[in-house]
């Protein structure tokens, strides 16, 4: 779902409480691969639940993105970003066959019949997924106008021309099942430092769910646990995981509590898609993707609980990666968003 639009070639910026991460591609034959490429951490507070707190030193750190970035070419001007989860909404929704010109007072008719929304204060966007002589299936999303004008706001304070914004989902759709042969219903979780999502995928986004787990509470956990300092409580995360033969097993017994949680949420969701999708079918596997989806053996733990294959995504499927000591297995993860908008930006008709 995006709020703007574009035909020219962009670049996709990820924007997090946390990081700015940015990618430029660029397609030569056959390949895409990445031009340039640049990621800065933000200082604390700078970004809150995804509101610009601090635009100052937002705008100061997207500066020093730009001036550092990594690679050949020149860096389009055009932006396609991200708008924080968090502070957007979609929802598909049925309605009766109107005309194109009488949707949209149709969607202002039907949706608040499902969530409470003044049309005033939001920006809202639509994709018709589904038409038939009975009706239409629509793809509705909004955000609130406060949040959208200060990211264009401060992006064109750094002249760049925002183009497209989309729904964090929506990039990492495009990444992970674009070159997918078997287009069988998928749920995606994304592990970020500071929040986990869940989409379902089936042909569409149809819903996402946040779940009670990230990178960061993960951390948490070991330090109060075991006692640990932070760093060597990450280094435990990465390196131990949820093996049972590393670290005698303790990250696993500590973590049960939190799987167990984490299993049956993503219980819900998939009963959820069965229960309210008439058309639904059945969820052949589960993607993990983001920083989080480095946790050694949460995907073989979470698969025998779930009785669904669990992989780890492969960002680099269908993009070259242009230097494996910087994109590592974790920085390659936390760049997945940011590659799914690069994508976005360099083939603009590519819309999930």
């Amino acid at each position: 779902m995006s709020f703007l639009n574009t035909t020219e070639v962009a670049f996709g910026l990820d924007i997090s409480d946390r990081n700015l991460r940015m990618i430029q591609l660029e397609k030569k034959s056959k390949k895409i691969k990445v031009q340039l490429y640049s990621e800065v951490k933000l200082p604390p507070d700078c970004i809150i639940s995804g509101e610009i707190k601090q635009p100052k030193v937002f705008l100061d750190s997207l500066n020093k993105m730009i001036k550092t970035k990594v690679g050949r070419g020149k860096l389009s001007d055009e932006v396609i970003s991200v708008l924080p989860e968090e502070k957007t909404f979609f929802k598909i929704i049925n309605m009766p066959l109107v005309s194109d010109e009488e949707i949209i007072d149709k969607i202002k008719e039907v949706l608040p019949q499902d969530i409470p929304v003044d049309f005033n204060d939001v920006y809202m966007d639509y994709q018709i997924m589904e038409k038939t002589d009975k009706g239409l299936v629509v793809l509705v999303g909004i955000s609130p106008k406060n949040i959208i004008e200060s990211y264009v706001d401060i992006l064109a304070k750094a002249n760049l021309i925002p183009t497209v914004l989309e729904i964090e989902s929506a990039p990492i759709s495009r990444l992970l099942l674009e070159q997918a042969t078997n287009q069988t219903p998928q749920i995606i979780i994304d592990i970020g430092a500071q929040r986990t999502g869940l989409f379902l995928h089936d042909k569409t986004i149809k819903f996402t769910v946040s779940l009670p787990i990230s990178g960061n509470n993960i951390t948490k956990h070991i330090v109060d646990t075991l006692e640990m300092k932070w760093d060597e409580a990450e280094k435990a995360k990465i390196v131990c995981g949820l093996d049972k033969t590393k670290c005698h097993g303790a990250l696993l017994e500590i973590f049960s509590d939190v799987i167990n949680e984490l299993n049956t949420r993503i219980t819900k969701a998939i009963n959820f898609y069965y229960y309210n999708f008439p058309d639904s079918k059945k969820i052949e596997r589960i993607v993990l993707c983001g920083g989080g989806a480095n946790f050694i053996d949460i995907a073989p733990v979470l698969e025998s609980k779930l009785k669904i294959p669990v992989v780890v995504s492969n960002p680099w499927e269908i993009i070259e990666n242009p230097n494996t000591s910087f994109f590592n297995d974790q920085r390659s993860q936390s760049f997945i968003t940011a590659l799914g908008l690069g994508l976005r930006g360099l083939r603009p008709d590519t819309f999930l």
